[in-house]
């Protein structure tokens, strides 16, 4: 069964079952629908290498991650799937595991498959990785701080920026005696801890025994790591802030193990607002991340190049403070 096939078929031109099939926003719907329902019927599956061979390119589009196996990729996920669907484009994702030869060793066996595009984020900037993309033969889109220079096309959040509000919304709630919780030291980490510290410098209330680095393969279970370290180093600690929503929601559970009263007693707050930052008790603060947009926007871009069209400045995507119970502090608790 070939596109000759279908087309004559469905009574049209080879050129516009093409275009339904990967250019769909070029043909009417009711046009789509009948040349959509004839490929159905007779079968036809199209043959990709064919594709490639004469586009050059093969309608895959690569997502490189070190953030597939957390809760924070999903959303990205769905916001590249809902803007690629009915495009024609094939998504592959691969989970980096934070390994720069990984990172390397799948670029180079996405980059032999002739790809419509490349996205790529949540591992730390290795310069041989930097030189790969830089020679990519596809557009390439990267999850990234905004603060660093784009290879090619880039999206993101100022993270420096984001820390800066979490560290001073404890302040503003009346917390002194702050520790800082991370997992994984990369770029938005990284980001994060250096407005923290200067901000409780510029206090006068910085202590680097109260930043602490902690990892397991899953993050739930360091609650009671993350306390007993910090509260061996100041047993009049008031607030933690959590690099990562997992870290926080983890101190959140041990704290209702030993009965501390979060937010009145301990304020805790996280980074990332993932599904069930809401509903779990307390209710966690913390900085959303447009994790769905980031996916979604970054599938537009590589779409939008095919269209002759190029994001040439880094997107910022902003960021939202979202106060919740755990950084109330009750006048019981004040």
């Amino acid at each position: 069964m070939t596109l000759n096939d279908v087309a004559q078929k469905a009574g049209v031109s080879p050129i516009t079952v093409s275009r339904a099939l990967n250019r769909p926003e070029k043909v009417t719907d009711e046009l789509r629908e009948a040349i959509l329902e004839t490929v159905k019927a007779l079968g036809y599956v199209p043959d990709f290498a064919a594709r490639a061979l004469a586009s050059r390119t093969n309608n895959v589009v690569g997502v490189l991650s070190s953030m597939l196996g957390s809760s924070i990729f999903p959303p990205v996920m769905k916001g590249i799937e809902d803007r690629m669907r009915d495009t024609g484009m094939r998504i592959q994702y691969v989970n980096t595991t934070f390994d720069p030869e990984e990172e390397i060793h799948q670029l180079k066996q996405f980059f032999a498959q002739n790809p419509t595009g490349i996205i790529i984020g949540g591992v730390q900037i290795d310069p041989r990785v930097t030189d790969l993309l830089r020679a990519s033969p596809c557009p390439v889109v990267q999850f990234i701080d905004i603060s660093y220079p784009a290879i090619d096309m880039a999206i993101g959040v100022d993270n420096r920026a984001a820390g800066m509000v979490a560290i001073n919304h404890l302040l503003e709630r009346g917390y002194r005696r702050i520790g800082f919780c991370s997992g994984r030291i990369d770029i938005p980490v990284t980001m994060r801890l250096e407005s923290f510290k200067q901000r409780m410098s510029e206090e006068g209330l910085f202590d680097p025994n109260l930043v602490i680095s902690v990892t397991a393969e899953n993050p739930i279970s360091l609650g009671g790591e993350i306390l007993d370290r910090l509260l061996a180093e100041a047993p009049d600690l008031d607030a933690i802030l959590c690099a990562h929503d997992d870290l926080a929601i983890a101190v959140l559970f041990e704290c209702q193990r030993r009965g501390i009263k979060a937010g009145a007693n301990l304020g805790v707050c996280g980074f990332t607002d993932i599904d069930y930052a809401a509903h779990v008790f307390p209710s966690l603060t913390t900085v959303r991340m447009p994790l769905y947009q980031l996916g979604y926007s970054a599938a537009n871009m590589i779409l939008r190049v095919q269209e002759g069209r190029k994001h040439t400045e880094p997107v910022d995507l902003g960021f939202k403070l979202i106060e919740r119970e755990s950084t109330r502090r009750s006048a019981e608790g004040a």
